[in-house]
């Protein structure tokens, strides 16, 4: 486990699991399933595999989650010589996705409809029941359940109205008494997905303190015009630095799609209090409201200087990203159908940043415009074929975001 107030956690719903083998499960020296770790948390891998079969047999892995609908998925392997399959290390013959893929039965689960899945609070928020099944020469050989621990069982989630602001503040469930870097999120703006509190809460149940900030105004009262007062901001800010166990100097800000230019604004408008910034999706400069030209920022009720469209990704455009102390993560998707040109704002904001160590920079030519939310669920992932490569971006993503968070500041002051 990457922290260890995850082992608490897991062990408050070890019973959910069980010890003994589901029914009508195999003898222990069978045909049998090998999880590394179940429960498991949703946020994490887990790595299966299927062991004691006759080599060269053709084995399908069936697997099911039942919550309202029926979500199922499945992959056929040949046995090796050594009689194990192991999902992390064999590709499969015939699967909905292509290569090695651990993770790719749970990826891939799709409704009998075949409708996406795009409930974040069963994808994600709450605890699931994976049921797996092993087939070959037509009989069930071997049936275990693992159980994927979701975000809520790992940290706390509180309402905040406070000095202006609103939103949401997920915190840790943990006993470390180390200061942790601290995310402010801009949430509510991507358009009916809350991607925002999604990020918050994933970034809490990886030991990070995070307040997901609703960007536009109170939840139910958005501002339509989506301009940001930078005040709401400095409001956010002071209110995160104030609470227990975050590290005032290690503040992140976090902006997906429209919100990626917020958290890059922020952090250079900031940078005394702003450390680093985390921006897939979006664009590297500040861009003014359309259709009707509006402020993107203002300060003070006056207008930040902000481009007119997304075309124009020359310098002047480009926020000076080389302000920002600490690391930068940076994500564009080749397939993105909202921002068509995001790898050539990624590109240009590289350019004005210049090299620096610790910096996460994911270019994914196959990816579509989600390819920020969470891995190893179904969450708003596009059909075939580019499920699995925006599945492969988001990995890659989170991976270099929690590298990004875990590094020692080398910044001082920081």
């Amino acid at each position: 486990m990457r922290f260890a107030a995850v082992v608490a956690v897991l062990a408050g719903v070890a019973a959910l699991a069980g010890c003994a083998q589901p029914s009508g499960a195999q003898h222990q020296d069978g045909p049998r399933f090998v999880v590394s770790q179940n429960p498991s948390p949703v946020w994490q891998p887990v790595g299966i595999t299927l062991a004691s079969l006759p080599p060269g047999q053709r084995v399908t892995i069936t697997a099911t989650v039942r919550d309202g609908a029926v979500w199922s998925s499945h992959a056929d392997y040949l046995v090796p010589a050594n009689g194990a399959v192991d999902l992390d290390s064999q590709a499969p013959i015939d699967a909905p996705f292509s290569g090695v893929d651990g993770m790719g039965l749970l990826w891939s689960l799709r409704s009998g409809s075949g409708a996406p899945a795009s409930s974040a609070e069963m994808w994600g928020a709450a605890t699931l029941r994976v049921g797996l099944a092993a087939v070959a020469g037509g009989r069930r050989v071997a049936q275990t359940t693992v159980v994927r621990v979701g975000l809520s069982s790992a940290s706390e989630s509180s309402a905040v109205f406070d000095d202006g602001i609103s939103g949401d503040y997920f915190q840790p469930k943990t006993q470390d008494v180390a200061l942790r870097p601290a995310v402010i999120v801009f949430d509510g703006t991507d358009d009916g997905t809350p991607t925002g509190v999604i990020a918050a809460s994933q970034l809490a149940a990886n030991g990070y303190p995070a307040l997901a900030l609703s960007t536009f105004g109170s939840a139910g009262q958005l501002d339509p015009s989506h301009t940001f007062p930078a005040e709401r901001f400095l409001s956010a800010v002071a209110w995160l630095r104030s609470q227990p166990g975050v590290d005032r100097q290690r503040i992140f800000t976090f902006g997906t799609s429209r919100g990626a230019q917020l958290a890059l604004w922020t952090a250079v408008a900031y940078p005394q209090l702003v450390y680093g910034a985390i921006a897939p999706g979006g664009t590297t400069g500040l861009i003014c409201n359309s259709p009707v030209p509006d402020p993107a920022v203002t300060v003070g009720g006056s207008w930040v200087p902000c481009a007119s469209g997304t075309r124009d990704t020359s310098g002047p455009n480009v926020l000076d990203l080389s302000r920002i102390p600490g690391p930068i993560v940076l994500g564009c998707a080749g397939r993105d159908e909202q921002l068509d040109n995001g790898c050539a704002w990624m590109s240009a904001g590289i350019a004005k940043r210049g090299a620096r160590v610790g910096d996460v920079y994911v270019r994914a030519a196959n990816a579509t415009h989600l390819f920020y939310a969470p891995p190893y669920t179904p969450l708003y992932l596009p059909a075939a074929p580019y499920a699995q490569p925006t599945e492969d971006a988001r990995v890659q993503l989170w991976n270099g975001i929690l590298e990004a968070l875990s590094e020692p500041s080398s910044v001082p002051g920081h």
